[in-house]
């Protein structure tokens, strides 16, 4: 009797297993792939460049990477300067001001929701911030970090994609000592630690996916600081499931911190004026997250980096942004560039994939 029961308990475990390494169809599992580029900083070299005489279009120094921006469930870009139009025309730094023109190229390259908390978000005072929103919500263009007002500020910016809901925070470190009115502090969200830890525990409770974006760090830096460390763990603790860094200019490494965390301490630049060879090579980044069915929890697959070359001043008088690979032509030596990147942004974690091209 004791060897019947014996074979019925091994009878019934090879079942159990047997329905645990069934494989789950394609169907039920639900996957998010959200891609960033870092900092749309709208130098006059770059708005020169986008005036064609009538107007601005900036559409063209998109162009060779419009494909990859757009083809995910959800883009992002770090927005670094406002876009006030009439009010204070394009300026350039310190104090910017880009043509709002600007926000119909991310939004024709694709992009769904562009960070706005940035140390030149009160560069031109409370109505230069007011008057940028507004060109936002006229071109129903999705930002965070900067809001109009309170409403506005508690107002939880979520996309649904595939039965996932994605959640988006941002937060910069400072205004460069410009004023921020004590009566309109939501016009930029400052790093405060406990508020950004209540913040970012309330996003993660409404949403599949909570992604933060922090203005924070050591500019023309290649490895975050204690201080940016130190706020990741906070967001970790707090349930973020992504970390997205700006400031730097330049490109800082991955990491991946559990099963469903990750994070990118410095996007780097993307489109903008700068001169320093460094700060000219920045990337399209893909994480995608995937929910299996009863699981709580989302897990982080993959994370990628397509490396880009934002090319123009001093060498040329035209600007735009291509692919790394194909920058040879702009004096770039791609090999090395590639090699270098692939120590730099594998410095936390393996969990990252350069490619040359995304989607190819």
């Amino acid at each position: 009797m004791q060897s019947k029961k014996k074979y019925f308990s091994f009878i019934l475990s090879l079942l159990v297993l047997s329905v645990t390494l069934l494989p789950v169809s394609a169907e039920e599992v639900q996957r998010v792939t959200i891609r960033s580029v870092g900092d749309i900083l709208v130098h006059d070299t770059v708005y020169q460049d986008a005036w064609n005489g009538e107007t601005y279009d900036f559409k063209k120094q998109f162009a060779a990477v419009k494909k990859y921006m757009e083809n995910a469930d959800i883009t992002t870009a770090n927005l670094e300067v406002i876009a006030a139009g009439d009010l204070t025309g394009a300026q350039s730094y310190p104090l910017f001001s880009s043509p709002p023109e600007i926000l119909d190229a991310l939004k024709d390259a694709g992009v769904d929701i562009v960070t706005n908390a940035t140390n030149h978000t009160m560069d031109h005072g409370s109505e230069g911030a007011h008057a940028s929103i507004q060109e936002l919500k006229d071109r129903d263009m999705m930002y965070v970090g900067s809001f109009e007002s309170w409403d506005d500020y508690n107002t939880l910016r979520i996309i649904e994609v595939n039965g996932l809901k994605v959640g988006f925070l941002s937060y910069s470190y400072g205004a460069n000592g410009n004023y921020i009115p004590e009566d309109e502090q939501y016009l930029l969200a400052l790093i405060d630690p406990e508020l950004v830890k209540l913040e970012t525990e309330l996003l993660a409770s409404k949403t599949d996916v909570a992604v933060v974006n922090m203005q924070l760090g050591e500019e023309y830096e290649s490895y975050p600081n204690e201080y940016q460390r130190e706020i990741v763990n906070i967001l970790r603790d707090a349930g973020a499931n992504f970390y997205l860094g700006g400031h730097p200019h330049i490109v800082q490494p991955f990491d991946y911190f559990s099963p469903s965390q990750g994070g990118l301490y410095s996007h780097g630049n993307f489109l903008h004026g700068q001169a320093q060879p460094e700060t000219k090579i920045g990337g399209i980044f893909e994480y995608t997250f995937a929910k299996y069915p009863d699981q709580d929890d989302v897990v982080l697959e993959k994370m990628r980096m397509m490396p880009t070359y934002g090319y123009g001043y001093p060498e040329f008088t035209e600007h735009g942004v291509v692919p790394l690979a194909d920058a040879t032509e702009y004096g770039v030596d791609v090999e090395g560039a590639f090699a270098s990147l692939n120590e730099k942004m594998r410095y936390y974690t393996n969990h990252v994939e350069i490619v040359k091209y995304l989607d190819e």
